[in-house]
């Protein structure tokens, strides 16, 4: 990630051309000088002796200085010597109580950040104000901890904190850094409770504010005084949910809230018969016809052969066709998918209509979880062996082969995954689940680039379409066991809910 670098602004104080000599070859730009002893006008003065120092032109008291350090016109006060250094602090703390991360040696400055105007200081207390807010996981773009030099979380050790950075970070960093990715795409679909960017230019903080939507709600990032960054978002204040400022020693913390549409939940209940259940489920879900494209009976309910579909694969594919129906026919941002005769609950596994998942659980769940799935079920037999008990040995082998042929050409870094679930005793049932848009997205596209040409090829390979209807659905069978192999990849925050079968429809 490559970002506008900004140049440091530095108020000197000594002799310029022993600082060019000690400096290093790194921006900066002198916007004034110090004197802390000498003459103006014919008046001598020293800081040690009567607390004055000649700067902006006049000869001013150290308080004058304390208030200009707290301001935000310069970002570094740079001593050419140690001896001035010495002297300036002398004062500085034993008079006035002032600790400024500003004043510094050319040695320190030459040390500092390079592309930031923060430091050590500053990142102590981020961490503080991560606790303030209750953020528990952080996504750190560009490594502002790592940079700022702070490598343990002292007072705020709960906090998990990943890293994206191009950099190479020196192993201490992993006392911050619970994981470090190259770049936002091997983030993947992780959420966290806020995003930290780095000072970047307004169009390079649009862009990268943009890049980062899907991680989290909540941003801070850094703008100093009079910098581009903070007029633009003082002036823009209202385009945010939330916008606060805390100011810093060079500038302003922001912590921005995004603006977001309300969220619509639908939770499509997948049937292929007449259900009992008409104005008895809760708001946000809705029956649709499996298969619909084939049925000799329309029972009123939307069918899965609208738009975008795959209806006619319904014979073998079951509820998945309905999931490819509303992932391509729909646009919901919370969405899910459950049975006409099995429905999540945050309760027991008795069936009581008033017990189905409700929205608003839903999405309080998913407050703090990216996707809720079944209770993971835990059988006598692997999953290989489920299937191959429901369709035959022979008949499972072909499929399974068919199936990693087609994952191994669009996916092969999942073969592993797929053996992992085939050879366990546990498995998420049903391919039943509640998540976000951009999360069944992901899942979809994944899916469906392999399972219908898989489908596909097992139906000219063997005789599928004239076996009884247990084998048949041997393609559904391994399709409701391809959530887990995808899940197996992914960083996803799961919350397991018992579900409840409805007997006798």
């Amino acid at each position: 990630m490559q970002y506008e670098n900004y140049i440091p602004r530095i108020m000197l104080c000594g002799d310029e051309s022993e600082f060019l000599a000690r400096v290093d070859n790194r921006p900066y730009k002198i916007i004034g000088q110090l004197k802390i002893s000498g003459e103006v006008d014919g008046q001598q003065f020293n800081v040690i002796q009567d607390k004055k120092v000649f700067f902006n032109d006049e000869l001013q008291d150290f308080d004058a200085l304390k208030n200009f350090l707290l301001g935000g016109e310069i970002d570094y006060l740079v001593f050419a010597t140690r001896e001035l250094f010495l002297n300036y602090h002398r004062v500085a703390v034993e008079h006035y109580g002032l600790v400024s991360p500003k004043a510094v040696t050319v040695e320190q400055f030459n040390l500092l950040p390079r592309e930031f105007f923060y430091d050590a200081n500053i990142g102590l207390r981020m961490l503080e104000w991560l606790k303030i807010f209750s953020v528990k996981t952080l996504l750190d773009v560009d490594g502002f901890f790592a940079t700022a030099k702070v490598f343990t979380k002292p007072g705020n050790e709960s906090i998990e904190i990943d890293c994206v950075t191009e950099k190479n970070l020196p192993p201490i960093a992993e006392n911050v850094y619970r994981r470090v990715y190259k770049n936002l795409a091997e983030v993947g679909l992780k959420k966290y409770d806020a995003v930290l960017l780095p000072e970047l230019s307004p169009t390079d903080f649009d862009a990268t504010f943009s890049l980062t939507e899907s991680f989290s709600d909540y941003v801070f990032t850094f703008g100093r005084t009079d910098g581009e960054l903070k007029n633009y978002l003082l002036s823009r204040a209202q385009d945010f949910a939330e916008a606060r400022g805390f100011h810093l020693p060079t500038g302003d913390l922001f912590y921005l809230k995004r603006r977001k549409l309300p969220e619509s939940f639908r939770m499509f209940v997948v049937t292929h018969k007449k259900t009992p259940h008409a104005g008895k489920l809760p708001d946000g879900y809705e029956i649709v016809h499996a298969g619909h494209a084939q049925a000799t009976e329309d029972f009123g309910y939307a069918g899965d052969d609208t738009g975008d579909n795959i209806s006619e694969l319904n014979l073998y594919l079951n509820e998945l066709t309905a999931l490819y129906w509303f992932w391509k026919n729909t646009s919901d941002s919370i969405v899910g998918l459950c049975h006409y005769r099995r429905f999540f609950t945050t309760g027991n596994e008795t069936f009581a209509y008033e017990k189905i998942l409700s929205r608003d659980d839903a999405l309080k769940i998913l407050e703090t979880h990216d996707m809720i799935v079944s209770r993971l079920f835990y059988g006598v037999m692997t999953q290989r062996e489920f299937v191959e008990n429901d369709c035959g040995k022979q008949l499972a082998k072909i499929g399974e082969a068919i199936l990693r042929k087609h994952l191994l050409r669009v996916h092969p870094d999942y073969v592993d995954a797929l053996d992992f679930v085939l050879d366990s005793k546990a498995v998420y049932k049903c391919n039943m689940f509640v998540t976000r848009r951009e999360i069944l997205d992901a899942y979809c596209k994944w899916l469906f680039a392999f399972i219908l040409d898989a489908t596909r090829e097992v139906l000219l390979t063997t005789n599928l379409e004239n076996l009884s209807w247990t084998p048949r659905r041997l393609m559904s069978f391994l399709g409701e066991r391809m959530l887990h192999v995808w899940l197996f990849k992914q960083r996803l925050r799961l919350k397991e809910l018992n579900f409840m079968f409805i007997e006798g429809i």
